[in-house]
Order: structure tokens, then C-alpha cells, then sequence
């Protein structure tokens, strides 16, 4: 009986065995296996290491800059890059570009490159506009013009730079033709570059305010002659436009007093009408004749 009971147990004792047995050879492989893996990713974590260094400060551009700006601390930011990806021309230090300008656009995250930007004193004809300057503001074919204005013919000093404007002529005709002052549009929608020494998209002039001031208009050659000569013959006036106007040219006649009095009048005076109409009744008397006027 107590033979029986011993292979009854070792019976039921034989599974859980095999079974602790089988799970200690699977942790003895899999601790093998993983020492194993561990071996082979360190060996490329020192394969990377050798070829990828650490990292290094390069400066690179926070955002978009377009071509001809000039770098200021808000465009410029550091990232850091392996060593084997920093281009050539690369910076780390701050003053090799702040106040440098871009020959070409930065894209946000570039890497900003020396031989990208140039000094503002160095600009060429052939890279376009320099920023800030009046040359850099006026459109590409037209001239800048200045003009003395006071306060009827500058619109009482509230033209600003970014406005527009129409320009009429006050001017006196030869005696051949009437020797009569007439006026009558010269331009119209002239652009304002600068007024006194506050340019398009500048700050404020340093200049203290006063009537009496320049303003500095974009023309073509063609025009610019036209305002030159007109200003030396008669009188200039300056006529300030909506921000909302699109430009329209507006054609009008050419005022004299004739005009002045038709538009006052109208062309045909109107009657009186206390007047009464009269008739005329021709006379005939033997060889004479005459004309009577008759009332109503």
C-alpha cells in the first residue's frame, strides 16, 4: 500500500518537474539570446558612435528670410547637428552673420551659410534693392521726383508715404491763346514714396512736423519731365486720393472761367420770369425799314 502511494505521488510529482525543468533551460536560452542581442546592439551603438559624433551648435534660420534682408536675432537660432551634416561655410558664432544680408532666400531650419550673405556695403547693382533706401522703394522703371509742398498745395501736411495722389496744373496761356489761367489734371495716380525724411515702411521722421515740406513721388521719366517743367511754369496742387480708390483715371476738361461759369450758371442762363417775352415786328415805312420790339 505505502509502495503504491509513492509512485501515485511520483506520478503526479513527474509533469510539475518536467515542467520546472523545461522553464529553467527556457530562461538559461533566452538569457543567452538576450546577452546576445545586447552584444550585438552595443556593438552598433559603438559602429554609430564612431561614425556619428556628437552633435554640434550650428546657427539656422528660425523662419523664411527673403532674398536682400538683413539678419536680425529674430531670424537666427541654434540646432544641434552631427558633425558629418554640418555643410561648409557653417557658423556657430553670431556676429559672423547678424546684420549680414541674404544673396539668396532661407528656408526655416536652413543651415545659414557664409558664403550666402554678404555685407550691406558690398551690395552690387546686380542683386537688386537695398532695403531701407529710397532706391530699394522705387518701383522697378519709374524715378523718384521731390516736390516742395506747403499747406494748400500738400493737402495741409496729411499725405503720407503709401498714399496716392493726383496732381493738377494752375498755369497761365499765352497771349496767342487767350492769355487766360486755366487749370487742369497733369497726373493722377501718383504713388508717394517719402514725406519730409520718412520713407514707405519707416518709422517716424526725426524732422519736427511743419507745413512747409518735401514729398517724394514715383514717376516714370516721361512724367517726372512733365511735373518739372509744370512746376517751374505755374502752380502745382496736390490732390490726396481714398486708400480704397483703385486707380481710376478720371477725365476731365480744362477749367478756365468760361467752364467756371457754366458749371456755377449752367450753359443757358435761365430767365426772369417777371420778364415778359417781346416780339419783333418789322416796319416798313416807304423806302425805310426798321424793327420794333412788341411786349406780350
Amino acid at each position: 500500500m505505502k509502495l503504491q502511494l509513492e509512485q501515485l505521488n511520483l506520478k503526479r510529482l513527474l509533469p510539475l518537474g518536467i515542467a520546472i525543468g523545461m522553464g529553467t533551460l527556457s530562461i538559461v536560452f533566452m538569457q543567452g539570446y538576450l546577452a546576445q542581442q545586447r552584444h550585438v546592439l552595443e556593438n552598433e551603438r559603438k559602429k554609430l558612435r564612431a561614425e556619428y559624433p556628437e552633435p554640434v551648435d550650428v546657427i539656422v534660420a528660425l523662419r523664411d528670410v527673403p532674398e536682400s534682408a538683413t539678419l536680425t536675432q529674430k531670424d537666427l537660432g541654434f540646432a544641434k547637428i552631427p558633425q558629418k551634416f554640418v555643410q561648409p561655410y557653417a557658423t556657430a558664432r553670431p556676429a559672423d552673420v547678424l546684420g549680414m544680408v541674404t544673396k539668396v532666400p532661407l528656408a526655416t531650419g536652413e543651415q545659414v551659410l557664409r558664403n550666402k550673405l554678404r555685407r550691406p556695403e558690398e551690395a552690387p547693382p546686380s542683386l537688386g534693392p537695398i532695403p531701407g533706401t529710397l532706391s530699394g522703394l522705387t518701383p522697378e522703371g519709374k524715378r523718384a521726383i521731390t516736390i516742395g509742398t506747403d499747406a494748400l498745395s500738400g493737402v495741409n501736411g496729411f499725405i503720407r508715404p503709401g498714399d496716392t495722389v493726383d496732381i493738377l496744373w494752375t498755369v497761365k496761356l499765352p497771349e496767342a491763346q487767350g492769355g487766360e489761367t486755366v487749370t487742369l489734371m497733369l497726373l493722377q495716380s501718383i504713388g508717394v514714396l517719402a514725406v519730409g525724411d520718412q520713407m514707405l515702411g519707416s518709422q517716424a521722421g526725426t524732422r519736427e512736423p511743419s507745413r512747409d515740406y518735401t514729398i517724394t513721388l514715383a514717376l516714370t521719366p516721361e512724367d517726372a519731365s512733365l511735373l518739372l517743367y509744370a512746376r517751374e511754369q505755374g502752380r502745382v496742387q496736390l490732390s490726396l486720393r481714398s486708400r480704397a480708390d483703385k486707380g481710376q483715371q478720371v477725365q476731365l476738361p480744362i477749367t478756365s472761367g468760361k467752364t467756371l461759369i457754366d458749371s456755377v450758371l449752367g450753359k443757358n442762363v435761365a430767365r426772369n420770369p417777371a420778364q415778359k417775352p417781346q416780339h419783333q415786328v418789322e416796319v416798313i415805312k416807304g423806302l425805310e425799314r426798321s424793327v420794333v420790339a412788341v411786349n406780350d
